[in-house]
Parts: C-alpha cells; structure tokens; sequence
C-alpha cells in the first residue's frame, strides 16, 4: 500500500474551508497528505464517514492491513463501534479489473466498546506525534502501515506509523504504539472475526495489503467463477 501523491495544493484549498482544526496532514508536526487522499477513496469504497468534516464529539478509528476499528459517540451521548474487514478482487493477467470490494462490518458490543474507550482515554495515544515527527523512527518499502483518525466537533487528525516492530529496539515510541495497537485489535477480536470472514469470500483470488491469495478451486469452479467475472464487467458497463 504505498499511495506516495504529491496534493499540497488541494489539500490547502480543501483545508481553508474546514470548520475543524486539521492537525498532521499539511502540518510542521507532521505531513501525511498522501496517506489522507488515500484515506478518502477506501473510506468511499468501505461507505464510511469521512472524519475530517464529521460533526460528533468523539470519532477515533485505527485502521492496519484490510481491517478497520471505529468507535464514535451519537447525539444523544451514547457510543458505537465496529470493526470493517474488506478485501479487494484480484482477476488473471488476461482479464480486465472487475475493481469488486468485499465487506464485512461487524458492530462490537457494549463491553468492549467501554473498555476500549476507557483505554483511549488514559492512554498517550492522542498526543503521540505522527510518525516522521518522532526522532529516529525509520521508514522502508517493505512492511505497512497503521494509521490512526481521531475527530471532535472542533478538530481533526490523522497520524501514520510505519512497521513499528522494524524499529529500533530502543523506540519507546514504537514499542507503544504495537502495543496499543494489538490491544485495539484484540478486544475487536479481529483474527477470529478475519478467520471467519474469509471463509466467506466469494472471489477465486484477492488482495490482502500487499499480498495475492487464491483459493485451491476445481476447473469447473474456476471457470463458474471466470463467468461470473465476465458478467458482471457487462453489467457493470451497461449501468455506466
């Protein structure tokens, strides 16, 4: 996943008109532009709210490879959560992209939506610089990177970290920032929920981050599949 696009201009264009204070995108602690313009096609992609015109209190998101945790606090005080996985089609060299997004959304329970929000709350988390702020953090072609969105009525963030266990041993940063991470995560019951999600996914080949799966399928299953690709690039074509 590596979206490196050059936007300063629209995104100060776009950033004069904003109601909230945007915080590490075109910033002196923190430039993540390329990340933020990629931030807004999965977002319209997953069909999930752009925070940096939101209007809630509370809106923290952390997203890493092909899943996503939200949690968000409604008008009447009460809050929400989910947990978004997705995967992207991968079609033969032959054929033409189909572009189909597979999603699952999953709402997490109460329980876990107070302990995680109890856990952003007296945790470090908001004040920690994004990634290329932080002295001595390094970054590579490899590896991927989490990223994390936080909003109020008044302001917005977001802040990026590449591959925290690639850095240096001595990294406080880093060794914190996994470790919220994996807390995150885990309360989301995210492996359980990925196990089950991709046994449910009806395309012969996909991509997870950087990576190509493909199911182990029978001739007459791939062809069934190759069929059902060409029909729906038809149909596709035919409601543009």
């Amino acid at each position: 996943m590596k979206y490196f696009l050059t936007i300063l201009i629209l995104l100060s264009n776009f950033l004069s008109g904003q109601a909230q204070k945007v915080t590490n995108i075109v910033a002196a602690n923190g430039d993540t532009s390329s990340w933020f313009k990629y931030q807004n096609i999965i977002l319209k992609d997953l069909s999930l709210q752009r925070l940096d015109t939101a209007t809630s209190s509370f809106h923290f998101r952390v997203w890493k490879t092909n899943q996503v945790v939200e949690l968000w606090q409604a008008n009447n005080n009460t809050y929400s959560g989910q947990l978004t996985s997705w995967v992207t089609e991968h079609v033969p060299k032959n054929e033409k992209p189909t572009s189909r997004i597979f999603i699952n959304k999953k709402a997490l329970n109460t329980d876990t939506i107070k302990e995680i929000i109890n856990f952003i709350e007296t945790s470090r988390i908001i004040n920690l610089p994004t990634d290329d702020s932080i002295k001595g953090w390094k970054h590579g072609f490899d590896g991927f990177t989490y990223i994390i969105e936080y909003s109020t009525k008044t302001s917005y963030s977001l802040k990026t970290y590449w591959t925290p266990i690639a850095q240096d041993s001595t990294l406080a940063e880093a060794k914190y920032l996994q470790s919220f991470i994996d807390k995150i995560f885990e309360w989301s019951e995210d492996n359980l929920t990925w196990k089950t999600f991709e046994k449910t996914i009806p395309f012969e080949c996909y991509n997870v981050g950087s990576t190509i799966r493909c199911k182990v399928l029978t001739k007459k299953k791939k062809r069934q599949l190759a069929h059902e690709r060409e029909v729906y690039r038809k149909q596709k074509i035919k409601s543009e």
